[in-house]
């Protein structure tokens, strides 16, 4: 995985969701629910995804580049 100033270039489903600040299901939703969206499935079953930081962007315009994806308190 490539990492860079701003975090990890693939997010797990966790951290996108607390990026975004909705629940990890939601993010299930969005990745059934849209076939565009960058995402990479891992293990022999699929069930592992990773999705693309550049998805933070198209979910929410105009967000600011983050480093720490884990929810802050």
């Amino acid at each position: 995985m490539g990492t860079d100033n701003h975090g990890p270039e693939w997010l797990t489903r966790q951290q996108f969701a607390d990026a975004l600040q909705v629940h990890p299901k939601t993010v299930s939703r969005w990745i059934a629910a849209d076939s565009t969206m960058r995402v990479r499935r891992l293990g022999p079953t699929g069930h592992r995804v990773r999705i693309h930081r550049s998805e933070l962007e198209r979910r929410h315009p105009g967000m600011s580049p983050i480093g720490d994806t884990t929810a802050s308190v």
